[in-house]
């Protein structure tokens, strides 16, 4: 009896060191995030403006305080919220289609974000709030997700069903990009945008309209951690012992969808992070969505916060686009795990 005891306790010290470790990371990120950027900044200079605004001090407004606040935390904020959404997202769609290749980016949900946002700019009004387009682009991504799960009941293969989603994703892609190239408006991000994501334009607005498609999601998905866990036995396996298959995962894929969009609302389309999460967070964790997802969250964010800082200062003035940074890390991890699953098949 003293065996698994003595597991439940060495993994309860894991996961509680885990989750110390990705705050603190994540906090020591945001940070630099803000000290980070064209215009230089000190600690001294983030430590007063923090004093100004909370009223201990009232020394005279500096142009460090219109850069901290205006620009950078509202951007970091975003980075923080984008990657925490995409993290929980991969986990979620990871443990519903029991496919641990599965990502919002591979499957064809954040093509169908962006294309959904640009349907909800076209509906906005010039100078209108970015709710409509966040609005659209939530739509889009859950009827992306919710297409995926009938799909997923024809097909057995796992590479099989990543290929589909990948041939949806590249249509919805195409789609977006005649629609960018030919409506040629100064309210409608660029086609870079919505294909390798970026964090320039995060404002406290979009910010705003975002982060609750994000938050509702993710609390959508870490609600169903114990339905996922039983899902990994099979949908006819948890039937069996009690869940309500045909509710749980339309839910599941709806929070997903919510996350994912709101996540493209702000950030555009950045890949592999909902792949690269869930799989080191399950390898450090294991299994139990209880904690894998909120720990992938916390992982997510601190991944495009670090990201982003890296996107603005590793070629600065020039800033590259964050997807495209995350696609270079990420797409050795991808390339790996296919090679991995397809040794572990012969």
């Amino acid at each position: 009896m003293t065996l698994p005891i003595r597991d439940t306790y060495l993994q309860a010290r894991r996961r509680a060191i885990a989750a110390a470790v990705l705050a603190v990371t994540l906090l020591a990120l945001v940070v630099v995030g803000l000290l980070s950027g064209a215009v230089a900044v000190s600690p001294a200079d983030l430590v007063t403006m923090l004093e100004r605004s909370l009223g201990i001090t009232d020394d005279p407004a500096q142009l460090t305080d219109s850069v901290l606040w205006a620009i950078r935390l509202p951007r970091v904020l975003s980075a923080a919220v984008v990657g925490g959404g995409l993290g929980v997202a991969g986990a979620g769609l990871q443990g519903t289609f029991r496919n641990q290749m599965a990502d919002p980016q591979l499957v064809g949900i954040s093509p169908a974000a962006g294309l959904g946002a640009v349907v909800g700019i076209a509906l906005t009004p010039a100078g209108g709030a970015p709710l409509i387009m966040m609005i659209g682009a939530g739509v889009g991504a859950v009827a992306a997700g919710l297409a995926m799960r009938r799909i997923a009941k024809r097909v057995i293969e796992s590479n099989q069903f990543i290929l589909v989603g990948l041939a949806l994703g590249l249509a919805m892609l195409a789609w977006l990009g005649a629609i960018v190239l030919a409506w040629d408006s100064p309210r409608v991000p660029t086609f870079t945008f919505w294909v390798f994501g970026g964090l320039a334009g995060s404002t406290w607005s979009t910010l705003a309209s975002g982060a609750p498609f994000v938050l509702a999601g993710c609390v959508v998905v870490a609600a169903s951690a114990r339905s996922l866990d039983l899902l990994a036995l099979g949908e006819s396996e948890a039937r069996h012992i009690g869940v309500d298959v045909d509710r749980v995962i339309p839910r599941i894929l709806i929070g997903v969808g919510l996350a994912v969009g709101g996540a493209v609302g702000l950030g555009g389309a950045i890949g592999f992070v909902g792949l690269m999460t869930p799989l080191l967070m399950r390898r450090w964790v294991g299994p139990a969505h209880r904690w894998l997802v909120p720990l992938s969250a916390l992982a997510g964010a601190a991944i495009v916060v670090a990201v982003d800082i890296l996107a603005r200062t590793v070629a600065a003035p020039v800033e590259i686009p964050v997807g495209l940074l995350t696609a270079i890390l990420g797409a050795p991890v991808f390339v790996w795990f296919l090679l991995r699953v397809g040794r572990s098949s012969t």
